[in-house]
C-alpha cells in the first residue's frame, strides 16, 4: 500500500478510529448510555470534532512505520479488555479504552504529541470520572461553608446539607462540579497542546484550571445560597439552576484563556511539507486480523452474546416495592419470585440471574439497591454463606434480609470476593453471574429465630450445590 497523499493518511486514521469503536459494541453502548446523556458528560457531543480537527492539523507530520512491539502490546490489552468485559470491570474497561486506541495507532503510526494527544482526548468521552464525585462533592461544601462564614447570615452545616432561616440545601452529587472540572482538564489539555511549548507554562495553566473549576463551582453554590436567602427562596435559580453555573464558568475560562496567550505567543505553523510514505499490504493486514480476532466483537461471538452488532444504549426499567429490592435490572435479567413459610414466618425469597450481555446486567450495579425503600440499616453481619442485614422502618418494624452473590460456582456475601469469582470466570469466557435475595419480618426485635431460619436457607442452599 502506498501513501501519496496526506489527506488519504488522514482519511486512514478516521478509518482505523473508526474500526477500534465498532470492534468494540460494549464501549459504543456505554458511551451512549452514560457519556452523550446531555448531562455532566454533555461535552462528548463536541470532542469526535475536536479529535478529528486535531488529527486533520497534523496530517503532514504523521509518519508509518510498522511496530512489531506496539503491535504485541495491543494484543496484550486486547486481552485485559476481554477479561474485564467479560467480568464486568467496566471501571477498568473504561479506562484502558483509549490507551488501546492509542497503542494500535502506534502500531502503524509513529507516536508523536500530535498523534496521542487527540487520542487521549478519548478519555474526556469515557466516564471514567465518576469515583471522583465524592471528593469533590466533599470540597464543594468545604469551600461553601467557609464563604458563607464571612457572611452575616445564619447557617448550619451536616454532612452535606446546609441549612439557612429560609430553608435547607443539599450539596447533591450534582453540584460536586464535575463537569466544570473535566471541561477545565480537557480545555487545559487542548490549549497545552496548542498554545504551549514549556512544560512550566503547561503544569500552571493546568493547575489553574482544575482549582477555578472547583472554586467556580464552589461560588456557584453560595450565590444560590445567597439568592434563596434574599429571595426568601422564591427565586427560580433556587429550582433550576443548571444554567446559572455556566454563567459564571464562562468569565473563567475567558480569564484562563487571557493567561495563556501572556504566558506564549500565538506559535508558528510548524506543519512540515509532506512526504509520500509507504506501509506494505502485508503489515497492514496482519494489523487488522490480529485486532478484529481479539475485539470485543470476537468476545461477543464467543459468549454467545446476541445480538452481535448492537449498539443500542442499555435501557434500564425500576422496579420497586416495600417488600422487595429497589433494583434497576436490566432488560434481559431473569428474576424469579417465591414465597416460602418457615416455622410460621412468610421469607420473599428472589433469585435474580444475570447473562452479563450489558454493563447493568450484572448484582453490583451500581443502581441496584438490596435493601427495600423505606427501610433503613441497622446492622449487618457477614457468614460464611451470605451477608445478614438488619432493618427497621419508620413504622417501628424490624426484618431480616440475605442475600448472596453466585459467581464461578461459587457462593459469598462478599462483593470483593465475588468480583475475584467473576474474574477467575472471565477466563471461561462466562459471564453469567446471580444475587439470591431473601426477606422475612421479625416478630421480635431482636430478630434471632429468623437470622437462624435464614441463616438453615443459605447452608441448605449453598451444600446442594
Amino acid at each position: 500500500m502506498t501513501i501519496k497523499h496526506a489527506n488519504t493518511l488522514f482519511l486512514l486514521q478516521i478509518i482505523l478510529l473508526a474500526c477500534s469503536l465498532l470492534l468494540y459494541p460494549q464501549i459504543v453502548v456505554d458511551w451512549r448510555t452514560y457519556s452523550f446523556d446531555d448531562g455532566t458528560y454533555s461535552h462528548a457531543y463536541l470532542m469526535p470534532f475536536i479529535i478529528i480537527t486535531l488529527l486533520w492539523q497534523q496530517r503532514n507530520n504523521v509518519q508509518l512505520r510498522f511496530n512489531l512491539l506496539f503491535l504485541a502490546t495491543t494484543l496484550g490489552l486486547a486481552l485485559v479488555l476481554a477479561v474485564s468485559i467479560t467480568s464486568q470491570l467496566i471501571s477498568l474497561t473504561r479506562l484502558l479504552f483509549p490507551m488501546y486506541v492509542i497503542l494500535l495507532f502506534c502500531s502503524l503510526v509513529k507516536p508523536s504529541k500530535g498523534l496521542i494527544v487527540p487520542l487521549a482526548l478519548l478519555w474526556f468521552i469515557s466516564p471514567v470520572w465518576g469515583s471522583l464525585i465524592g471528593p469533590l462533592q466533599y470540597i464543594a461544601v468545604v469551600i461553601t461553608t467557609f464563604f458563607m462564614q464571612l457572611t452575616h447570615i445564619p447557617v448550619y452545616v451536616e454532612g452535606n446539607f446546609v441549612q439557612i432561616p429560609q430553608g435547607v440545601f443539599e450539596i447533591a452529587e450534582g453540584c460536586s462540579g464535575l463537569r466544570y472540572f473535566i471541561v477545565s482538564l480537557a480545555l487545559s489539555t487542548l490549549l497545552c497542546h496548542l498554545q504551549l511549548r514549556k512544560v512550566k507554562n503547561m503544569l500552571l495553566v493546568t493547575l489553574c484550571a482544575i482549582f477555578g473549576a472547583i472554586l467556580v463551582n464552589g461560588i456557584r453554590i453560595v450565590m444560590i445560597i445567597l439568592i434563596g436567602y434574599y429571595s426568601d427562596m422564591q427565586s427560580s435559580i433556587v429550582k433550576d439552576h443548571n444554567m446559572f453555573g455556566w454563567f459564571l464558568y464562562i468569565p473563567f475560562i475567558m480569564a484562563l484563556f487571557y493567561l495563556v496567550g501572556k504566558l506564549e505567543p500565538q506559535p508558528a505553523d510548524d506543519n512540515n511539507a509532506y512526504k509520500p510514505q509507504q506501509l506494505s499490504t502485508r503489515s497492514s493486514i496482519v494489523v487488522m486480523f490480529m485486532v478484529v480476532a481479539c475485539s470485543g466483537l470476537s468476545l461477543r461471538a464467543l459468549t454467545n452474546q446476541h445480538p452481535l452488532f448492537s449498539y443500542t444504549p442499555i435501557t434500564i426499567t425500576p422496579e420497586a416495592s416495600s417488600m422487595q429490592p429497589s433494583a434497576y435490572i436490566a432488560a434481559y435479567s431473569n428474576k424469579t419470585l417465591q414465597h416460602l413459610t418457615v416455622n410460621d414466618h412468610e421469607i420473599i425469597n428472589i433469585r435474580f440471574e444475570f447473562n452479563g450481555q450489558h454493563e447493568a446486567n450484572r448484582p453490583d450495579y451500581y443502581l441496584n439497591e438490596v435493601i427495600p425503600k423505606g427501610w433503613n440499616k441497622v446492622n449487618s453481619d457477614l457468614t460464611a454463606t451470605s451477608r445478614l442485614v438488619r432493618l427497621t422502618n419508620l413504622a417501628g418494624e424490624h426484618a431480616i434480609l440475605q442475600y448472596w452473590y453466585e459467581a464461578n460456582g461459587n457462593s459469598t456475601g462478599s462483593l470483593a470476593v465475588y468480583k475475584r469469582y467473576r474474574i477467575h470466570q472471565a477466563f471461561k469466557l462466562n459471564a453469567y453471574s446471580a444475587m439470591q435475595w431473601q426477606f422475612v419480618l421479625c416478630q421480635t426485635t431482636l430478630c434471632t429465630d429468623e437470622a437462624t431460619i435464614l441463616t438453615m436457607l443459605a447452608t441448605k442452599n449453598h451444600s446442594g450445590q
